[in-house]
């Protein structure tokens, strides 16, 4: 026995094979592609599976505007005239309470354009926001109590919005579901309004188990809605009749298509723009609908000093390079100093050279101070309106009035325009990205595989 040849066992990261003929193998067998290929690294992306899976008209996809902006800007007050515009609200309790908490909402429906037959769906993701003078559908301040996680965390007010921002995001595919639902209500044959009807025209389970199903169904619905009653009630107690929180109370039961998904951010822009929970936010919403920036800007304060003009630029341009989304300029407030001057400074770059020089002859600096001469905060403020004057060539910019709703349409159609930019660059590039994943993989897996050939080669396996 001890002659009689033994065959050493495999090492434990091998798996015994067993064959009854030799079969030389490729490289390429071993990691054949699945039947699905290309298109399984697609079904990870919302936006290109339904690209890939339908004729591509992007016309049914509904346009995600993020507003975003410096605090004091008017973004809330602007996301309340934008509802007014896409006639969002509905008859309910909740339009009445806001109506009758905020003295300029009358203000804003004597002024709103006619009513309009699109459809949108309001977002508030703003957690210290104490009233907000529009009606959000999925409002994060039904998720987390920004007061109680200063108190329970010792946190600072910003501390609290990026806790609260934090906490929100991990549940954030939740938001995503709702949001794909809403959008899509036709290509959801299993969502709650159309299941009964799916399972009758499909040839369901027998009747007997469909009633029992159904009962059980509409018993838990029950349950649940007199939980939220419970809660919606217990929290309209606790508070007082001018800061009632704006709950869910803009669920319509209209089943046709968004056009638009309206999302109101915080007033510390850098607690949503610098911050991971913004990042993930902003993703999850660019890789599932056409999604636009909108950077509002204080169009007063820009005309009272031109260096507060450019520090909006340069903040735009980082938040277009960390997005890499298109951007719309919404030149606020025109109601009370027109922007014909900015749009003219973003246009025409002598034009902002001439009005630096003259803000540093009237407020009376040094050159060196002021922008003028050849010191080195002139030739930084001349070299920054330079990259400036590229960077303006890819923006659209549109003047409106939160106030009045002066601007409100022509808004919409520049968002119509971003959104084509959306399709040829953003959706380009991610598709590209996809494919440089998915080709790094395809190499991984190689290099493994051949591994594993020279192994089984060796080991006279192969």
């Amino acid at each position: 026995s001890q002659n009689k040849a033994t065959t050493p066992p495999p090492p434990n990261n091998y798996i015994s094979i067993t064959m009854t003929t030799r079969v030389p193998l490729s490289t390429d067998d071993i990691i054949s592609p699945s039947p699905d290929g290309k298109d399984s690294y697609y079904a990870k992306i919302p936006i290109l599976r339904r690209r890939a899976t339908t004729t591509g008209d992007s016309k049914k996809d509904p346009i995600c505007v993020i507003v975003v902006g410096m605090a004091g800007s008017g973004k809330t007050t602007l996301m309340a005239q934008l509802q007014k515009s896409l006639n969002l609200r509905d008859d309910g309790d909740g339009d009445d309470n806001a109506a009758a908490n905020n003295n300029n909402t009358a203000d804003i429906e004597s002024t709103s354009p006619p009513q309009s037959k699109r459809a949108g769906y309001a977002i508030n993701l703003d957690p210290a926001a104490k009233y907000i003078p529009f009606s959000s559908s999925i409002d994060i301040r039904d998720t987390v109590d920004y007061i109680e996680v200063m108190r329970q965390h010792k946190l600072g007010p910003n501390g609290a919005i990026l806790t609260c921002l934090n906490l929100f995001a991990t549940k954030f595919d939740q938001v995503m579901a709702i949001l794909e639902r809403r959008a899509f209500p036709l290509e959801n044959g299993d969502g709650e309004e159309k299941s009964d009807d799916d399972k009758k025209s499909d040839g369901g389970p027998p009747a007997k188990e469909e009633d029992e199903a159904k009962s059980k169904t509409d018993e838990t619905q029950q349950q649940q809605q007199q939980h939220v009653n419970n809660n919606n009630t217990k929290a309209l107690d606790d508070t007082d009749d001018t800061t009632t929180p704006n709950t869910t109370t803009t669920t319509t039961s209209n089943n046709s298509p968004l056009d638009y998904i309206l999302i109101d951010t915080p007033g510390q822009i850098e607690a949503f723009t610098w911050s991971a929970s913004g990042t993930i936010v902003t993703s999850a919403l660019a890789t599932t609908f056409p999604t636009v920036l909108a950077f509002v800007v204080d169009t007063p304060r820009c005309a009272a000093s031109v260096h507060t003009f450019m520090s909006n630029m340069l903040y735009a341009c980082s938040m277009l390079y960390r997005a890499k989304l298109p951007m719309v300029i919404v030149l606020n407030k025109i109601d009370i100093v027109g922007c014909e001057f900015v749009k003219e400074w973003m246009e025409d770059y002598d034009s902002f050279q001439e009005a630096l020089d003259d803000a540093s002859s009237a407020n009376g600096y040094s050159d060196e101070m002021a922008g003028g001469g050849s010191g080195y905060y002139a030739s930084l403020t001349r070299s920054l309106s330079l990259v400036l004057d590229e960077f303006y060539n890819h923006l659209h910019k549109v003047g409106v009035s939160a106030a009045t709703g002066e601007g409100v349409e022509e808004f919409w159609t520049v968002v119509e325009q971003a959104a084509e930019d959306y399709e040829e660059g953003y959706l380009v590039d991610l598709k590209n990205r996809v494919e440089e994943q998915r080709m790094k993989e395809r190499a991984m897996q190689r290099v493994g595989a051949r591994k594993l050939v020279r192994d089984l080669q060796e080991d006279g396996q192969l």
